[in-house]
Parts: structure tokens; C-alpha cells; sequence
């Protein structure tokens, strides 16, 4: 076959020209193939971190917030006792202890509506298995629903929810500015923003419109729970099967210490909430007001160290100068000279005349004075007469009266009016008398779903008096089972929402 095409060019090129042509084209096109790769070389390299900065982060292998992945996949142990939140809250030793919850569950109640809202949706949509408790328990961890409810009339939140700068810290992915500022108002580094903390970038591929306001916005909590959903549900798994949910939550926060504390408080969500009012907020104009950021040189530049501090030492306190003594003069001792003592001093002589004190004198009392023994306290109430102290006194001295104070031997009559009053019991309320419970008249009944439609339902029961009126609830918070208070014959009484009830159009 070689030697056919051999003979076959030499026919055609006898004299050999044409594979001359041939051959210096060849070595023009591999001497051109190093100057053609170079701009795509460069270009390549450009786009690489250049010198001690952060390494920008692969976002495929980040959450939906950004952090860093903290393990590959699920530990086969997890995914076993997924179904069980006591062996998840104790899962593993080494981690943080996940306490179950325990008492009343509260969520804010317009909070509350929007997960339940979003999973509605996107379970009509997908078909996936999410229930609300899932979206709940992450609104949860990621903002506190809310920051507990601190969102306006149209369900955006009063001011933003930023997460850190992702700039490359511990735990921390680096991830330079991808939506120019206009989600998190950093125009340097991305950041988590929202109830339900997104990156830009994971936004802009899972944004939803919840609230069907035309406006797809990561601060809102219908748009965001929605997101959230559709987040979750995008594996193609069965949310019903723990182990697919557990797996879902993964690839929102890589970390197994999040799925589990997800898992144990959906679980706790499921089996009973109490929605709390909230105050909505009027219309939120700028959500990120006071929270934009300036661009500047040194922002990609990694943070200065701290500078190394020495701690001060204490200074010593100064020595206090000695106190000056008294100079005692030194005497030399003279063999046979004797010194006279000191001369003592002399006292004070004493006066010749002994000053002499002054006596006051006393009037002399006209009145003879009588001992008389003073009569004792009478006990009576009565006031002695005004006029005692001017009565004159007789010359001859009263003879003492031995017999008692009239009033002394009448008791007072307070004491009298007492003895019949602690001798007859108190009259107590008998146990038998008291207020019968409503539980009494509770009668399992199914609820009127026109009243469920309008919303004239309580979640708790009302205060004595007070009329369950149309719009008192959000007709989506009456989930099948659950049991509400109405006023259809005009005494409020509970009943029981209908299996597979879903509200109708508003």
C-alpha cells in the first residue's frame, strides 16, 4: 500500500517540487505555533491570584453561604441514624452536642406563612418531598427567622442581613466581587446576604420570586425560603427519604454539624409550632442603607498582622526618703568634771483666792406642796375635759379615792365586737364551684373551609368576649390536622382542619 502512493506522487511530482512546498510549509506552521500560544498563556495566567493574596475559591465546591467545606461527603454513620434525631443530637462524640428542643416551638407568624408558602410551591413544581419545617429550621440558623421577624409589609427585612466579607479567612472562602455591589454593597468581596444567606452567584442561578411581586430579591423571605426550596430540591432526590434530605442539607453547608442541627429542629419544627405576632414594618425603601461599602486599593490585599504588643511591666514604686532623726550632741567623757543637771521647771503657784462659783437664785413657791399619788392610766377612750389644769385648788389636801376609775372596769367596746367575728369561719369557695373549663365543651369537629378560606380562624383560642373575625389569620397557616378556633354559630369553639385542605385563591 506505501510503495502504491509512493509511485503514485512520483507521477504526479516527477521532478519533486511539490514536496518541497509541503515541507516548508510544515516547518512555518510548527515555528508559528509557540508565538501563537503565548496571549492564551498569558491570558491564562493573569486570571491566576498573584502574590500573598487569598486563592480565589472554586464555587462548585461551595454552599449556598460560601463557607468553606469542613468534610468531602457524609459520614456513612449520619446517613444511618438520619431518621433519628435523639442519635443525631449525639452525633459524633467529638462534635458539638445538638440539644433537642424541648417546651413551646415559636416562629413569627408572617415568617412563618413564607416557608410554609415556599415549600407549597415548589413542591407543586418539583415534587420533591420538602416540607416547610426544613426551610424553617434552616431560616433558623442561618438569620433567626429574620432576625425574629424584623421585616416590612411586603416581607423584605427591615435592614440588611449581611454575612462576613468572604476575603479568604478561616473557615472563610475568598470570592472577589461577582454582582458589582448591587446584592451585598461590597464592590470588592462577595457576601452572604439574606434570611437565608446566598452569595450573589448562587442567587443569580436559584433567584424566585415568592411573593409574586415581580421583584426577585435575596432580602426578602418569600423570595429567598423559595429559593431556598428550589435549592434543595435541585438533586432530583426524594426529600421524604431521610437519607436524600440529609444530602440535600450537605450541599447547602457542607459541614455535618449543620445537617444535624438542620435534621433535630425540622424534626422538632414538624411535630408542633406556635406562630408569634410580629409587627410589620412600612415599606422598606433602601434595605442597605448605611451598609454599602467604598472600593479601595488596599481591600484585596490580605489584613495587616496585628502588631506585636509587649505587655508593660509594672513600675516599681519609689523608695520613701528616711525621716530626719534629732542630732544628739555628743558629751566627752572628762575624768573628775561633773555636769549640773537640767533645771526643772517650776510650777504654776497657785491663786490666793479660790474663785468662787455663781448660785442662781430660786423663786420661792407660793403653792404648798402636796405629794398626792398620781391615779393610773385610765384605758378609756374618752378625751379628759379641756379646761383640768385651770379647776382651782382647794387648800386642804384630797384624800386618795380607793375605789377604781369607773371606765377602767367597763371593757373597751372594740374587744367586745371582735369575739364574734373569729369565732364563725371565713366562708371559702368550694372546688366545686369554680369556672368550668372550656376543655368540657371542646367537641372534635371538622372546620367550614369558607371559613378557613377567609381567614376567620384563630390558631389559639381567643379571650372570653372577644369575635374571631374574617382576615383574623393567614388562611395558609391552617395546615390539614391541625386544630383552630372559629366562631361560626356565635360561640367560639375548636375544630379540626380537613385532610388535604388547601386555601383557595384570595
Amino acid at each position: 500500500m506505501e510503495d502504491r502512493r509512493k509511485r503514485r506522487a512520483r507521477r504526479n511530482d516527477p521532478t519533486g517540487v511539490l514536496a518541497r512546498r509541503r515541507a516548508r510549509r510544515w516547518l512555518a506552521v510548527t515555528a508559528m505555533a509557540p508565538v501563537l500560544a503565548l496571549p492564551a498563556a498569558l491570558l491564562s495566567a493573569s486570571a491566576l491570584p498573584t502574590g500573598p493574596g487569598p486563592q480565589t475559591s472554586d464555587l462548585r465546591e461551595l454552599g449556598v453561604s460560601g463557607k468553606l467545606p469542613q468534610a468531602p461527603v457524609l459520614s456513612p454513620r449520619l446517613l444511618e441514624d438520619a431518621a433519628d434525631p435523639a442519635q443525631l443530637s449525639a452525633l459524633p462524640q467529638a462534635a458539638p452536642r445538638v440539644e433537642l428542643p424541648t417546651g413551646e416551638l415559636g416562629i413569627p407568624e408572617p415568617v412563618l406563612a413564607a416557608y410554609m408558602q415556599a415549600a407549597r410551591e415548589v413542591e407543586q413544581v418539583q415534587a420533591c418531598g420538602l416540607h416547610w419545617s426544613v426551610l424553617a429550621s434552616i431560616g433558623r440558623i442561618e438569620s433567626g427567622h429574620a432576625r425574629n421577624g424584623d421585616i416590612d409589609v411586603n416581607g423584605t427585612t427591615v435592614h440588611a442581613i449581611l454575612g462576613p466579607q468572604l476575603s479568604g479567612g478561616p473557615d472563610v472562602a475568598a470570592i472577589p466581587d461577582t454582582d458589582a455591589g448591587s446584592f451585598d454593597g461590597d464592590p470588592v468581596w462577595d457576601r452572604a446576604v439574606g434570611p437565608m444567606q446566598f452569595i450573589p452567584s448562587t442567587w443569580r442561578k436559584f433567584a424566585s420570586d415568592g411573593n409574586q411581586d415581580g421583584v426577585e430579591s435575596p432580602h426578602n423571605v418569600p423570595d429567598a425560603a423559595a429559593a431556598a426550596g428550589t435549592y434543595l430540591c435541585s438533586g432530583g432526590e426524594d426529600l421524604t427519604d431521610p437519607r436524600a434530605l440529609a444530602a440535600a442539607v450537605f450541599r447547602y453547608n457542607h459541614s455535618e454539624s449543620y445537617v444535624r442541627t438542620v435534621l433535630v429542629w425540622a424534626d422538632a419544627y414538624r411535630r408542633g409550632v406556635t406562630p408569634t405576632p410580629a409587627e410589620l414594618a412600612p415599606e422598606t425603601g433602601d434595605v442597605q442603607a448605611g451598609e454599602r461599602m467604598t472600593e479601595s486599593p488596599s481591600a484585596l490585599a490580605l489584613p495587616e498582622p496585628e502588631p506585636l504588643t509587649i505587655p508593660e511591666i509594672e513600675p516599681v514604686p519609689p523608695i520613701p526618703d528616711p525621716q530626719p532623726q534629732a542630732f544628739q550632741p555628743v558629751v566627752p567623757e572628762i575624768p573628775g568634771l561633773q555636769l549640773a543637771p537640767a533645771p526643772e521647771p517650776e510650777p504654776e503657784p497657785e491663786p490666793l483666792v479660790a474663785p468662787v462659783e455663781p448660785v442662781v437664785p430660786q423663786e420661792p413657791s407660793t403653792t404648798p406642796a402636796l405629794e398626792t399619788p398620781a391615779p393610773s392610766p385610765s384605758p378609756s377612750s374618752e378625751p379628759a375635759p379641756p379646761n383640768v389644769e385651770h379647776v382651782p385648788q382647794s387648800s386642804e389636801p384630797v384624800p386618795p379615792s380607793s375605789e377604781p376609775v369607773p371606765q377602767s372596769s367597763v371593757p373597751a367596746p372594740q374587744s367586745s365586737e371582735l369575739v364574734p367575728h373569729s369565732s364563725e369561719p371565713v366562708p371559702s369557695t368550694s372546688s366545686s364551684e369554680a369556672i368550668p373549663s372550656s376543655s368540657a365543651s371542646e367537641v372534635d369537629e371538622t372546620c367550614d373551609t369558607t371559613l378557613l378560606d377567609r381567614g376567620e380562624f384563630a390558631l389559639v383560642e381567643p379571650a372570653a368576649g372577644h369575635d374571631v373575625r374574617p382576615g383574623e389569620s393567614l388562611p395558609v397557616l391552617a395546615q390539614p390536622e391541625f386544630e383552630v378556633f372559629t366562631d361560626a354559630d356565635g360561640a367560639t369553639k375548636p375544630c379540626t382542619v380537613p385532610d388535604g385542605y388547601t386555601p383557595g385563591p384570595q
